[in-house]
């Protein structure tokens, strides 16, 4: 069965105290109601303690799209069985590797589409700040959101439409969620929660954009990764200048 890409898996994720186990990754994702494909993919992960989800989506690039072995394989994927009943080995090819082994699902593609949606998630909940804040630190910090995140969206379509992948036009569930829950409340309270918003946010996205700097095969997406990487680390330092003004009024 293949496994679900690194960024899919990552809003089951929400939450996790790192490092953590397979373990505690699991019981996470099931209680986010994660689905059977999304479990399944955790259970292919080594059993060991992973230190950041840059981690656990790097763990998910270096898994094949080959099925799991059946239950009492002792973890071994099923040999075929060669004349004589004897197990047959793995093929392996020149340099020695067994077939299959060099295969990884990088996820790049579904990487670009849903850093387009979060860009756009970004743009809405900025603009919202412009109009529910008065406050000129937010405003300023909200503007540039808008105009730097807009930039780099329109280069992620641009790539996207060169690699011929369709192009969101909505933004994910979970955020239309932060939307909803942001537009309902005012004042302080709106603010403080704005900004703790993009203080998450920004230190989840710099883990998964530096993983696809450091890991993505394709020149072009690795290029951009690393680039809204150093924007989004800029744009984190913001953040927290602006929270510490709102904490001291």
């Amino acid at each position: 069965m293949p496994h679900v890409n690194p960024i899919q898996v990552q809003k089951y994720l929400k939450g996790v105290d790192y490092p953590a186990s397979k373990a505690s990754l699991l019981e996470n994702a099931r209680s986010l109601g994660a689905d059977e494909d999304v479990c399944a993919s955790l259970e292919q992960l080594p059993d060991e303690h992973y230190q950041t989800p840059a981690d656990v989506s790097q763990a998910f690039g270096q898994l094949d799209d080959t099925p799991a072995a059946p239950k009492g394989g002792a973890g071994k994927r099923a040999q075929k069985a060669a004349p004589g009943g004897k197990a047959k080995p793995a093929q392996r090819d020149k340099g020695g590797a067994s077939a299959g082994a060099g295969r990884r699902h990088s996820g790049g593609n579904e990487f670009l589409i849903e850093a387009m949606q979060d860009a756009m998630a970004e743009i809405q909940i900025c603009e919202m700040a412009l109009e529910k804040s008065r406050n000129e630190d937010v405003k300023t910090f909200a503007q540039s959101m808008i105009d730097e995140h807009g930039r780099m969206g329109r280069e992620f379509e641009k790539l996207a439409g060169q690699k011929q992948l369709e192009v969101p036009r909505k933004i994910r569930a979970e955020q239309e969620m932060t939307v909803d829950e942001l537009a309902a409340v005012d004042g302080r309270d709106f603010e403080q929660r704005w900004i703790q918003y993009n203080i998450d946010v920004h230190e989840r996205d710099i883990k998964v954009f530096r993983h696809y700097a450091d890991e993505e095969d394709d020149p072009d997406i690795k290029a951009m990764a690393q680039q809204g990487a150093e924007m989004l680390m800029q744009h984190l330092k913001m953040a927290h200048d602006v929270g510490r003004k709102l904490a001291g009024r």
